[in-house]
């Protein structure tokens, strides 16, 4: 048989929950996890791939059906490889749209607050209706301040005799 030179099988990880897997119980709790990283699996599909082609002969003299094998791996392999570039390039734009969203609720931050010095100016500072957007002011919490606003008192109901 041929080989791939230079190839190295992926690391494959199987974990039990204490006992061993014959020691689990049937109640779901049982955990049975292989693993490989993204990158591992289509590269690992993709070597495989390879390794039908290089051993179509004895592989179909032992009754494998290579080419349709080799077609379904071939589909999930480059499926899945697309499927994994779309959600690097989602993660990359959702990093980048954070950055945008921030920056834009900033802005209207500064704008609002801007806005309300304008309405107090507009109706003379000390006026009785520019006590009343300074109260809204007061209720704005400033951006990436997440702190709750302070809750207010309850009246103490005084025991009765």
């Amino acid at each position: 048989m041929q080989s791939l030179v230079g190839y190295t099988a992926p690391l494959i990880i199987i974990t039990f929950p204490k006992g061993g897997a014959r020691g689990a119980s049937t109640t779901g709790a049982e955990v049975k996890k292989m693993s490989t990283t993204q990158t591992e699996t289509i590269g690992s599909g993709r070597v495989v791939s390879k390794q039908l082609d290089l051993e179509k002969v004895a592989l179909e003299k032992g009754g494998m059906n290579v080419v349709t094998s080799k077609a379904n791996l071939d589909f999930a392999v480059e499926d899945a490889a697309v499927a994994n570039a779309t959600q690097e390039s989602l993660k990359h734009q959702l990093a980048e749209m954070t950055k945008l969203v921030e920056a834009k609720m900033h802005r209207a931050y500064v704008v609002m607050s801007g806005t309300i010095d304008m309405m107090m100016a507009a109706v003379e500072k000390n006026s009785e209706t520019a006590k009343v957007f300074q109260r809204l002011r007061s209720k704005i919490r400033q951006a990436g301040d997440q702190t709750a606003a302070e809750p207010l008192p309850v009246p103490v109901q005084e025991a009765t005799k």
